[in-house]
């Protein structure tokens, strides 16, 4: 499994691929990718008892991740340390647009990204 940094962690992010080097994924799988990132972060602040209106995202978000990282890995022919500076890449946009007070980004993709996780992994029964 691919372990995504948090908001609270204060390590550097990741190195990300140069931009040519960047792999090529339809808007889909790409939209995909950042709501993976974005799931990895909010489940991250669920475990420190924060964001509390998103649904639990700790299963769910996390089978997502994992298979958003083999789709993409697969269709743009990507080996392990690419897509985790990928995904790494993506987790740190989002914490970055977080920190200098650009547009909401999690409001933002909240819908979207659910209903992608929802069609994905459709929630169990009674929950």
């Amino acid at each position: 499994l691919l372990a995504a940094p948090t908001l609270a962690q204060s390590s550097a992010p990741a190195p990300v691929p140069p931009p040519a080097a960047q792999p090529r994924l339809s808007p889909e799988l790409q939209m995909a990718v950042r709501c993976g990132a974005l799931f990895a972060i909010i489940a991250g602040e669920q475990a420190r008892g924060l964001a509390a209106d998103w649904p639990p995202l700790g299963a769910r978000g996390r089978e997502f991740f994992v298979r958003v990282a083999a789709q993409a890995m697969d269709a743009a022919g990507l080996d392990r340390p690419r897509i985790r500076a990928l995904l790494q890449g993506e987790v740190a946009a989002l914490q970055n647009a977080a920190a200098t007070g650009s547009a909401n980004q999690a409001a933002t993709l909240r819908a979207p990204c659910l209903a992608m996780l929802d069609a994905a992994l459709p929630p169990a029964a009674g929950r």
